[in-house]
């Protein structure tokens, strides 16, 4: 007998080890850029580019991921304001913290739905990373927080009403 995998188990899994090495390795190469050599014995980080510097691999991290992103930047915001000097990985702790939970709560739903076809919600998904892949795209050096939370938008709305058609198609037994 085929054992199911349920989207709310496999999620939060794939979704977290995704996270940590995208942004594990976008933080590693954003480190490893700012702290290059400038102008004598400074370094970029003191410079504005450590505003400017967001490589793709975090990028896709945060996309996939945003309200986590923003939940974690609400935890972290009283830490910094306490330890101005805490190092960036560290700080990017709390979002990663909010991954899972944030991927259970969607895997539960598409769980609680998913009486019509498990194949529609799997399209959604794969739609929905292609979606977040093109924000990588965008132009400018936050723009793609702004298309991130209207990409979860529209992603929220669509996975409702996939839901919702879902449940107009099912016979009703009594």
């Amino acid at each position: 007998m085929l054992c199911e995998i349920r989207f709310r188990f496999l999620l939060p899994i794939a979704q977290t080890f995704s996270a940590a090495i995208f942004g594990g390795v976008g933080l590693w190469q954003r480190h490893h850029i700012l702290s290059q050599p400038w102008l004598g014995d400074q370094t970029m980080w003191e410079t504005t580019a450590r505003f400017h510097v967001w490589p793709w691999p975090f990028k896709f991290a945060v996309l996939t991921n945003v309200p986590a992103f923003l939940a974690g930047a609400l935890v972290e915001w009283p830490i910094e304001s306490v330890w101005s000097s805490i190092p960036e990985w560290i700080a990017c702790l709390p979002s990663l913290a909010f991954v899972p939970l944030l991927w259970y709560w969607v895997g539960a739903r598409f769980d609680a739905k998913l009486q019509a076809s498990r194949r529609k919600y799997w399209m959604l998904m794969l739609a929905f990373t292609a979606v977040c892949g093109l924000g990588l795209l965008v132009p400018g050096h936050v723009s793609y927080i702004p298309y991130g939370v209207l990409v979860w938008l529209v992603f929220t709305v669509v996975a409702k009403r996939r839901g919702a058609q879902d449940k107009l198609l099912l016979p009703t037994t009594r």
